[in-house]
């Protein structure tokens, strides 16, 4: 009998240790996603719910924002609710989910776009506060013009982004973290642009970033020019009812903000597309260059120090980024 009561008061006084802890967390998510409504909104993001609850108890964390509003410089993005759920004994993987449709304003340009999907869902797993992986996923993606009425921009049956972190485990110290990026984007579809059965792969890696807090950072990119910075593109392969283009190359940045650059591009009918939207053939063909005996379009651009040049042409110039 005594070691029965003995069971039953340590069960008990686990429980109690457990929701305490359980509640003791809580508050922090809580006060963690409260601190986010007083960014300023330029630095660093700021998260506005017009409720906010922590639910989940006892095994889960799972805080739900109603009526978001996020604002990023002139950027501000309205959702009806964003909700999260991390698992008590994993605290580092972050299931989480979006609730559309998203409403896209920019107080500079006055433009305002709507996306909306059927599932949106992402996963964020953490190391030492740092990202290691980060995925999102939408099925039935929609995005349209909503300035005056609605003007459907362009549909995608799915569509997936991926974040993984490839830093060497031998990285010196104030070199950065490396990131590879994947995206995808299937069954495109644009009746303004002629665009059907389309289908997108995007294959990057960014190597010299930041700590993910100074991301939304005005000067985001001086950071990441100073851990010597670069984008590499590996290859973006984009293709769609009579319509193919394939591209790699790199690109950073100089002390003064400039780019350098270069981009390998091949592609077909692209270029007939792009003069018939500017109404002059010599800039599809400057960009892309002139049909080959196969019919496929090759160019190479080059950026040095923000001039953009066609072999030995400089055709373009580009502002400092920072």
């Amino acid at each position: 009998m005594k070691r029965f009561v003995i069971m039953i008061v340590a069960v008990v006084a686990v429980s109690v240790l457990w929701m305490g802890g359980w509640f003791y967390i809580a508050g922090q998510v809580r006060g963690e996603i409260l601190y986010l409504a007083q960014a300023d909104g330029i630095t660093q993001p700021r998260l506005v719910c017009d409720r906010l609850d922590v639910g989940g108890a006892p095994f889960s964390f799972s805080p739900r924002c109603t009526d978001a509003q996020i604002t990023s410089g002139d950027m501000t993005i309205e959702l009806a609710a964003i909700t999260g759920t991390a698992l008590f004994y994993t605290p580092t993987h972050i299931q989480l989910f979006a609730t559309g449709p998203a409403k896209i304003t920019d107080a500079f340009t006055g433009a305002t776009q709507e996306v909306r999907w059927s599932n949106m869902h992402a996963s964020l797993r953490l190391d030492n506060a740092m990202i290691e992986r980060f995925s999102a996923l939408a099925d039935d993606l929609v995005y349209a013009d909503m300035l005056i009425g609605e003007t459907i921009i362009g549909t995608a049956t799915h569509g997936e982004f991926h974040l993984l972190d490839a830093t060497p485990a031998d990285a010196p110290p104030g070199t950065g973290t490396v990131f590879d990026a994947y995206a995808t984007l299937e069954d495109v579809t644009s009746q303004d642009n002629d665009i059907a059965n389309g289908s997108l792969v995007i294959d990057a890696r960014l190597s010299g970033l930041p700590d993910p807090a100074l991301w939304g950072d005005p000067q985001v990119l001086g950071f990441w020019q100073a851990l010597g910075g670069e984008l590499v593109l590996r290859g973006i392969e984009a293709s769609a009812d009579g319509l193919s283009l394939t591209a790699q190359g790199a690109a950073n940045l100089t002390d003064a903000g400039l780019v350098n650059g270069n981009l390998d591009i091949a592609s077909q009918g692209v270029a007939d597309r792009i003069a018939a939207l500017v109404g002059d053939p010599s800039v599809a063909q400057i960009v892309l260059g002139s049909p080959g005996e196969d019919g496929v379009s090759r160019q190479t651009l080059r950026v040095n120090d923000g001039t953009v040049v066609v072999g030995i042409i400089p055709v373009a110039s580009l502002p400092p980024l920072f």
